[in-house]
This record gives structure tokens, C-alpha cells and sequence, in this order.
């Protein structure tokens, strides 16, 4: 099961598997521009436009960045983005909420939130402070937007990159590997 992330196109040629951090002309948004990275993706996503040409891609970038602004520390917030994604959505007249996972009892516990979230038709937001497998060694500290699973297997937007990971190395629960996870679920109360 995968979601329809936006794909990224640039003369007629795809660029990316959702957006890319490294497209932001500010250095400081391409270094820690992750979380609104994650926030487009989520954006377009929810506006079921599944293609988008970079010039179009971008200003949502730039708009989510300037909601979603990181500091020295980048943003590690994992409340203040479901917070403000739900926000900005919701002023487009959906009724979303976001539901947070903070600490993931066993493989299963985290392997059933993204299951569950993507069944309904949700991505996941994923912030890995720490994982220590080497396949997510450029992670560290950085917004990743899970989109899909196979079997034992997770689908995700990393830099405009589709990758698949074994859902058994991502969610090894540890003590070296620190991440959280945040999806959206429809409100009927709004």
C-alpha cells in the first residue's frame, strides 16, 4: 500500500519523490529545511495534486518554511508540527488533527501506527533524532515523510528520494535510536 506523495517535475523531467530541502535558495533553509520539506509534502498530499512542476513546488515550500521557521537546533518539534501543519490545513477547509506517537513500545507498536495511518489514507511524519542502523546515517535529526509499506518493508520521502527500508531496522527499538511520529486523522467534530 503507497500513498500518492506529490511527484516533482522540472522540464519535463522528474526531479523528485516529494520536494527537496536542497532546492531552497537560502543555505539555511537547505541544511535544516527538513520539516517544512516534510510540511509540502503533506500540503500537496492533502490538496490531491499528485504532480507539481518545480516553480510550483516551491512557494509552498517557502510558505511552509516561513510556518515552520527552524532555529540553531533546526526543528525538533514534534507538537508544534502537527500543530501548525493542522492548523494551516484546516484553514483550507479540511478537518484534520494530528495523533502522535512520541515513543514506540516494540516493532509492532510502530510498525501498526504507520500501517493504520496509511490504510486511512494518511502519510506519516517521521523525526528520527538518533538511529544508529547505517542506512539511515544521513538522518539523524531530520523529518522524513513515511508513505507507503510492503510486507515488512516502509516506503518514504527522504530529499526528494523514494527509499524503501526494512520496517524492522527502521523501528528497532533502542536505546541508541530515538524517533517519533505524527499523522493526520479527519476530525468529525469540526
Amino acid at each position: 500500500m503507497e500513498l500518492d506523495i506529490p511527484i516533482i517535475y522540472d522540464h519535463g523531467e522528474v526531479i523528485g519523490y516529494g520536494g527537496n530541502q536542497d532546492w531552497f535558495d537560502d543555505i539555511w533553509a537547505q541544511r535544516a529545511g527538513c520539516a517544512s520539506i516534510l510540511g509540502s509534502n503533506l500540503y500537496g498530499y492533502y490538496h490531491h495534486q499528485n504532480i507539481y512542476e518545480l516553480e510550483e513546488f516551491l512557494p509552498i515550500m517557502e510558505e511552509m518554511f516561513s510556518l515552520m521557521e527552524p532555529g540553531y537546533m533546526g526543528y525538533p518539534y514534534l507538537k508544534k508540527f502537527g500543530n501548525s501543519f493542522s492548523k494551516k490545513i484546516n484553514n483550507d477547509g479540511y478537518t484534520l488533527k494530528p495523533i502522535y506517537q512520541k515513543k514506540s513500545k516494540n516493532y509492532k507498536h510502530a510498525f501498526t501506527f504507520v500501517k493504520e495511518s496509511i490504510d486511512e489514507g494518511h502519510p506519516v511524519g517521521m523525526l528520527i533524532l538518533h538511529h544508529r542502523a547505517k542506512e539511515l546515517e544521513d538522518d539523524n535529526w531530520h523529518w522524513i515523510c513515511i508513505t507507503g509499506y510492503k510486507e515488512s518493508s516502509i516506503i518514504f520521502s527522504d530529499c526528494g528520494q523514494r527509499r524503501v527500508i526494512d520496517a524492522h531496522v527502521l523501528f528497532d527499538i533502542c536505546p541508541y535510536n530515538v524517533f517519533k511520529m505524527v499523522r493526520m486523522k479527519d476530525d468529525p467534530t469540526k
